[in-house]
């Protein structure tokens, strides 16, 4: 939970404020805006879905999980991007940093943007994420096709 202190609020100018004319308000953690589902296609094909806001507070979790992934002993990872409602560019970092660590690790990466996801296919391609990653419309799509 957060806490957050206000002390000023309904004070007259130049009144000195004592203790009974602070107060404190606490807010619950925003509930996380994302899902993440881990599947194994078949021996050494992993696939991380994603669903729901791909933002500040939900990039970490997904950075740590595909970093998981891509280390582990899967020759291939698909980060499922399909069931994204919104990448920011903290989204955009994530799949950055992905590609990196697929690099190092000498795991292959593959993207799915969905069939017409909007909020996935224009900041790949805008942001030239498409030359990096080889993108695939559906997760059957990705797996299915030959090594890139």
């Amino acid at each position: 939970m957060a806490r957050v202190e206000l002390s000023g609020v309904g004070g007259m100018a130049g009144e000195q404020l004592t203790g009974a004319s602070r107060f404190a308000t606490t807010w619950p953690e925003p509930p996380s805006q994302v899902q993440l589902n881990v599947r194994s296609i078949r021996a050494g094909v992993e696939v991380l879905e994603v669903h729901g806001d791909i933002d500040l507070t939900e990039a970490g979790a997904i950075t740590e999980r595909t970093h998981e992934l891509l280390c582990g002993p899967a020759r291939m990872v698909v980060l499922d991007l399909s069931g994204v409602r919104f990448m920011g560019s903290h989204g955009l970092t994530t799949v950055v940093r992905a590609h990196r660590t697929a690099s190092e690790q000498n795991t292959e990466l593959r993207g799915v943007t969905g069939v017409s996801n909007r909020a996935v296919i224009r900041p790949v391609t805008m942001t030239g994420l498409d030359r990096l990653i080889v993108w695939f419309p559906s997760v059957d799509e990705a797996t299915a096709a030959e090594a890139v």
